[in-house]
């Protein structure tokens, strides 16, 4: 059979475009895992908060098979680190850190592409992370509650120093959660039962917080966070408060108090804040994530809702994004609806099944403001 030259190269040509699109859509078959909304207090209220689904799920599948291998065998769904019991998380760039006291390990995922992987120095590995934060400069700290120690890694994963307050070898020091807002380091310190600070400037130990003697004690400071305005936030679990200190000193009215009623904890674990200047707490006691105003009003409880979601089984962390650090979930579904939400939280379930939960967070604010600082 006589073959002429352009046909050959139209012959290789066709094979050329049906591979790239058998491995284009490899990619598109696992993307998005759409989820039916849920919404708190209910769909038209403001503000209100929607259960969207697992950030996992979310996501695009990373596949790092070479193209010829994913053409001959399928994809490889590589890439996806299975957490086990996720604790707190922070955000560094386009990457979310997270927690995870089961692995033990620190995990990144990429909000760009879905993959993830462990992050931090191997030859300075943390033993028992429960809580990540990273400071301006992109310094990322490390609680280690079985160090008893603050890990500090630079943002390319290299290990700079451990903080220790005391040089004692039977200190009691225990960092349970941290927090870095301008140039200071809070940890909240189970072990002392205070707040201690570090200056990250000129890296010295600042004096450690503690309520004034005529309010309760810290027993267990194991959320942190700031409120837009600068207010101090600590949820403390055995308390069962969330204490407030202003930027002048002073301790503010608690929010909350011990019970099981509207706006009570039973053990508050982590809290914060998003731009708006909601509030949100996990509460392991009651399975579910509490929303108060930014004057410490209580507005509403996310929580399962018997036929449409489980809830959480313990809900452990918190960290608030706009919707530019999570650009995928704004892309419009099959239906052409955008997204609504003004804000996200992410809340880590360090024993559920849907590891990381996305709250969609609605203001009801103008669409060219969304995200604005």
């Amino acid at each position: 059979m006589n073959y002429k030259p352009y046909n050959i190269a139209r012959y290789f040509l066709l094979i050329l475009v049906g591979l790239i699109t058998i491995g284009c859509a490899s990619q598109s078959d696992i993307g998005h895992t759409r989820f039916e909304q849920i919404y708190f207090p209910n769909k038209s209220a403001i503000p209100r908060v929607a259960v969207c689904g697992n950030l996992l799920n979310m996501l695009p599948q990373f596949d790092a098979t070479p193209f010829l291998e994913r053409f001959l065998y399928g994809p490889n769904k590589v890439g996806k680190t299975f957490l086990r019991n996720p604790q707190g998380m922070a955000l560094l760039q386009n990457r979310l850190l997270v927690c995870d006291q089961g692995q033990p390990d620190v995990v990144a995922i990429n909000l760009d592409t879905g993959r993830s992987d462990t992050w931090g120095d191997s030859d300075r590995p943390p033993r028992c992370p429960v809580d990540v934060t990273v400071d301006e400069s992109g310094r990322v700290y490390v609680a280690d509650t079985t160090l008893r120690s603050v890990l500090v890694y630079d943002s390319d994963e290299r290990f700079i120093e451990e903080l220790i307050p005391t040089d004692d070898p039977q200190r009691t020091f225990r960092p349970c959660t941290v927090f870095a807002k301008a140039d200071v380091l809070y940890i909240g310190n189970l072990g002392d039962r205070r707040i201690d600070r570090w200056d990250t400037t000129s890296r010295r130990w600042m004096s450690s917080i503690k309520p004034p003697k005529d309010m309760p004690g810290l027993i267990a400071p194991t959320g942190i966070c700031t409120t837009p305005d600068g207010v101090l936030l600590v949820a403390d679990a055995v308390r069962g408060v969330v204490f407030r200190v202003a930027t002048d000193g002073r301790w503010l009215s608690p929010i909350g108090k011990p019970g099981r009623g509207r706006g009570e904890f039973i053990r508050p674990k982590q809290s914060c804040c998003t731009l708006s200047g909601l509030i949100f707490v996990s509460d392991a006691g009651r399975q579910s994530v509490l929303v108060f105003g930014a004057d410490g009003k209580y507005l509403m409880e996310v929580h399962e809702r018997a036929g449409n979601w489980n809830g959480w089984t313990l809900p452990m962390g918190l960290t608030a994004l706009t919707p530019a650090d999570l650009p995928l979930l704004e892309v419009p579904d099959e239906n052409g609806r955008s997204p609504e939400a003004d804000e996200y939280v992410i809340v880590s379930d360090s024993l559920g099944g849907m590891p990381l939960t996305v709250l969609g967070v609605t203001m009801g604010v103008e669409e060219g403001n969304k995200g604005a600082n």
